[in-house]
């Protein structure tokens, strides 16, 4: 009877005993462990997947992004001003170099930036209503107080210890005088008032201070001022601008004046016929007077 139960429980431990199943591999994993076998033993079969990768990417057209020159030649004067201001605003320290690497403003460029500034006030100016008026100014005020700044800094950026050439100034002031500041709308605006004429003001203290400079320079500048009709220039623009720089006139014919009456030689037509004709004249000579400078008796050195 022991050996029965010994036997039975022997059967009954067999049959709760799980069997191991014992399956088929799947399809993918013999393809998998034949492919890390290959790719194992034979080393053409990772040259062979890279050369499938290489000709599916060749089959394909990926994007980049502008280079700095073409994005650069793409921006329009806006868009460029915002790139430039971002790029301080972020980086400082960027300011003095960006100064110091950019082109030299010319007469030029300046004037037509003024001028670009005064197209855009008289393009704002509403219509039918009195040009003058403080309705007229209100519209326009900030392209005006923007047009006067720029004036400003222009004007600043032409005169020493920046521009040492005392002609670059008064070159500029002249051309802004005569092409751009009579254009300007005679707004009754009290601030408008106070913007011109604090420009006729300092516009005044440069040019006399610069012109002075110009003829303490050389005194042989005073003979480029006269070839040059600095002095009908200054006519006209006393005519465009209300007699404004009157005082600018005035010296000019000061100067001319005293070296008319010095004797010179440069603006008395009546140059003596004997010092022409004369044999003892030499070619050096000659020249000087073709020059209005004789060296013998310099024509400005009482001047």
């Amino acid at each position: 009877m022991g050996a029965f139960n010994q036997h039975t429980s022997d059967i009954n431990s067999y049959k709760l005993t799980p069997k191991k199943s014992i399956g088929k591999r799947k399809h993918s994993d013999s393809i998998d462990a034949h492919l890390n076998y290959n790719a194992s033993f034979n080393p053409l079969g990772t040259s062979r997947t890279r050369m499938i990768k290489k000709n599916r990417n060749m089959n394909q057209i990926f994007g980049q992004k502008l280079s700095l020159s073409r994005l650069i030649e793409t921006l329009d004067k806006e868009k460029l001003q915002n790139l430039v201001k971002n790029l301080i605003n972020d980086n400082p320290e960027l300011t003095d170099k960006i100064i110091e690497s950019s082109p030299i403003i010319t007469i030029d460029d300046a004037l037509n930036e003024l001028e670009r500034k005064l197209d855009m006030i008289l393009a704002n100016i509403p219509y039918k209503v009195d040009i003058t008026s403080d309705y007229s100014f209100l519209r326009v005020k900030t392209l005006v107080n923007d047009f006067f700044h720029s004036l400003s800094d222009y004007s600043l950026s032409f005169l020493p210890p920046v521009e040492t050439d005392f002609t670059v100034s008064i070159k500029f002031l002249k051309r802004f005088l005569l092409e751009i500041f009579h254009n300007l709308p005679d707004f009754s605006a009290v601030e408008y008032k106070y913007y011109r004429n604090l420009t006729i003001e300092k516009f005044n203290l440069i040019l006399e201070n610069s012109i002075t400079n110009y003829l303490n320079e050389k005194k042989q500048n005073l003979l480029l001022l006269i070839n040059e009709n600095w002095l009908d220039e200054f006519k006209q623009i006393n005519e465009l601008n209300n007699n404004s720089f009157m005082k600018i006139q005035l010296l000019l014919e000061s100067e001319i004046d005293n070296y008319y009456n010095s004797g010179s030689l440069i603006l008395n037509t009546e140059v003596s016929s004997a010092i022409l004709d004369s044999d003892k004249v030499n070619k050096l000579e000659g020249l000087d007077n073709l020059l209005n400078f004789a060296y013998q008796n310099p024509p400005l050195n009482n001047v």
